[in-house]
């Protein structure tokens, strides 16, 4: 099992086969895209997922906010900040913004969500 920082990456951090909506941000850092994916049933986030092609940082982010967001509604995940996200996180790379660019990923993909709704 892979393990960054004390978060398992391997059993977590996996893209979705079935998903409604996703969201890709790039890390200004590695110049590497943040991609997560939602599956969201009547406003519940029943599955979520993704993948990062950047640092072992960006994974542990990505992992953690994956397991944070499961089973929340839309309205609980939308005020999620980097924050939030690295207080959940067993270690910090205060270097790098990994964890502002994977909340904005799951920004993007919230608002992807909504812009179907809408259509």
């Amino acid at each position: 099992m892979d393990t960054v920082h004390g978060n398992s990456c391997s059993s977590e951090l996996r893209l979705l086969d079935n998903y409604n909506c996703e969201g890709v941000h790039g890390c200004t850092t590695c110049k590497k895209s943040i991609r997560m994916q939602l599956l969201i049933v009547d406003e519940i986030i029943v599955d979520a997922g993704g993948q990062v092609d950047g640092c072992r940082y960006s994974r542990a982010c990505l992992t953690t906010l994956v397991k944070m967001v499961k089973g929340k509604s839309i309205y609980d995940a939308y005020p999620i900040t980097n924050e939030e996200l690295c207080s959940n996180l067993e270690k910090v790379n205060p270097k790098y913004d990994c964890d502002t660019f994977v909340v904005g990923a799951l920004k993007i993909a919230l608002r992807d969500w909504e812009k179907k709704q809408a259509a």
